[in-house]
């Protein structure tokens, strides 16, 4: 009996290692990352945010499958998603931060 829980426990442990060790690791391409911000939008255009965060400027670029969430306006409080790719941050959502 003990034998037989002893293995059913190697069997699981074993079966499930992979699992275990991403939480570890981090094998997802930089390219396929999505990454997030919030700050203040000083402009907005369908080719380019610039916010305002944590003191600095940054600068996204607008792509055409961004998602953007209503009529932003500069002022308005953000919550930014992007991906980088070669060296510049794009898009993918952009949402009013509300509360």
């Amino acid at each position: 009996m003990a034998r037989s829980l002893l293995l059913a426990f190697l069997l699981l442990f074993v079966s499930q290692s992979g699992c275990i060790w991403k939480l570890w690791t981090n094998d997802t391409p930089m390219e396929e990352r999505v990454y997030d911000v919030y700050g203040t939008v000083q402009s907005i255009s369908l080719d380019e945010l610039i916010i305002q965060a944590n003191d600095q400027e940054l600068i996204f670029r607008m792509r055409p499958s961004s998602i953007k969430g209503g009529d932003l306006e500069p002022g308005t409080y953000v919550h930014v998603y992007y991906q980088m790719r070669e060296d510049v941050k794009e898009v993918t959502m952009v949402v009013e931060k509300l509360g």
